[in-house]
């Protein structure tokens, strides 16, 4: 398959989705891997060390920039393949396969993806954006992503 393939035909569209899926599922392990920091047990001493390395560090926030162009990429290719994919058959299979013919999660693709869309969104609205804002590094002061992060969720302990 040659380069500009991979932008054009099926298959190579299909190939972005996963590439860009697994780049995402890489983030979400390193993201979650650090969110567990949150049960250290020590006033949130390490996971506010945590956010503040991942938000000061020059190679994470140009990571960041990558990771939202994967998620641009992953969502517009998906909406491309979706709407390809119904255009090319007009009129339904004669017998429907019901869930034979295919699993449940591949039938779901478009409504797990809105799920998890929404959830980035409120994700990104509670601590991303504060701790980027006029609350947070734009005055040269962080917040403390712990609190925040005890106040959402409602952590008393």
């Amino acid at each position: 398959m040659k380069w500009s393939e991979m932008f054009t035909s099926s298959v190579g569209k299909k190939w972005v989705m996963a590439l860009t899926g697994l780049f995402l599922i890489t983030f979400l392990m390193v993201h979650v891997g650090l969110n567990a920091c949150i049960w250290a047990n020590d006033g949130g001493n390490m996971f506010n060390a945590g956010a503040h390395f991942m938000g000061s560090m020059v190679v994470i926030r140009i990571i960041e920039i990558g990771l939202m162009t994967g998620f641009l990429i992953h969502i517009i290719q998906g909406f491309v393949l979706e709407f390809e994919n119904r255009s090319k058959r007009k009129k339904g299979y004669a017998v429907a396969m019901g869930s034979k013919g295919s699993k449940w999660y591949s039938r779901s693709m478009g409504l797990l993806g809105t799920l998890i869309l929404i959830f980035l969104i409120i994700h990104l609205s509670h601590f991303w954006v504060p701790n980027r804002s006029n609350q947070g590094w734009l005055l040269g002061e962080e917040i403390n992503v712990y609190e925040r992060m005890k106040l959402t969720f409602n952590l008393n302990g």
